[in-house]
């Protein structure tokens, strides 16, 4: 991404969140903000998400790991979990939907010219942040995430959920073992991440239809940089420590999920979310 600008990705997935809403009904993630905060006429977004079959894939996709996420946070916090972080959160709307009020604790972090941004689609929407939610600005080239957090109140001995949605294929191996690295250092931690393999496994409708998109990315330089294997994501998670793992691939993803979203590409998509506990 550009250095003063917001994240184009961010934009993207908020677009697909939104029109979730309008195509799907909300079927998968109930999000009533999607739409408001977006700022888009309905009609742009409908169009966006008309020209090209496989777009229903990524709808999906958005929905699903978002929900498979949060239904892992509820059931974190019916164990005690009082502190979540969003990293990468770009429009997320968790902390003003969020189900848990005053039990949870919610740390947004992404970086600052996307916080920004954020922040003046919630005024445009009058849409006032909720108490329990903190923005954390955090330039993951120059910051330490670490020293950033801990600043904003979060405690590094208490028990932490993480969300890391449409991130890790941005990220180098480096930068994803790192992360992992830190949350791992945080007792009775747990997070839910996605990632993507590499092209070959994916079908070749999706694989056209992804590699428009990420010409269009290469662009602005946001290109994806880290496609993994599922036997890699597993020794990666291993070696950092967490024993309970659940992969989740884009077949199941369907499965639970496909009825509910209208039009669905038959294409197969080389994606996986993962809900690791350490």
């Amino acid at each position: 991404m550009k250095p003063n600008e917001p994240s184009r990705t961010a934009l993207m997935v908020a677009r697909q969140r939104a029109a979730h809403q309008l195509i799907d009904h909300g079927a998968i993630l109930n999000d009533p903000y999607a739409v408001r905060i977006l700022g888009e006429p309905e009609d742009n977004v409908l169009q966006a998400f008309s020209n090209h079959p496989m777009a229903s894939v990524g709808r999906l996709f958005t929905a699903a790991r978002s929900r498979i996420a949060e239904d892992a946070l509820s059931k974190a916090v019916e164990r005690g979990v009082r502190q979540v972080v969003i990293l990468g959160a770009g429009l997320d709307t968790f902390a003003l939907r969020n189900p848990h009020v005053a039990r949870i604790r919610i740390f947004e972090v992404d970086h600052p010219a996307t916080q920004a941004w954020k922040r003046q689609r919630l005024v445009a929407a009058e849409v006032a942040p909720p108490p329990w939610l903190t923005f954390v600005p955090v330039d993951f080239e120059l910051d330490d995430l670490r020293q950033k957090l801990s600043g904003a109140g979060f405690e590094r001995t208490a028990a932490a959920f993480f969300t890391w949605l449409g991130v890790v294929p941005y990220l180098t191996r480096d930068a994803v073992e790192g992360t992992l690295g830190y949350i791992a250092s945080i007792p009775n931690s747990e997070v839910v991440f996605d990632y993507a393999e590499p092209p070959e496994s994916w079908s070749e409708e999706v694989q056209a239809y992804a590699a428009a998109r990420m010409a269009q990315l290469e662009k602005i330089n946001e290109q994806q940089v880290g496609r993994f294997e599922p036997a890699g994501v597993a020794a990666i998670l291993r070696s950092q420590g967490f024993e309970d793992v659940e992969d989740i691939r884009f077949q199941e993803v369907v499965s639970r999920f496909g009825r509910d979203v209208q039009g669905l590409g038959t294409g197969q998509a080389g994606v996986h979310v993962v809900h690791a506990k350490h």
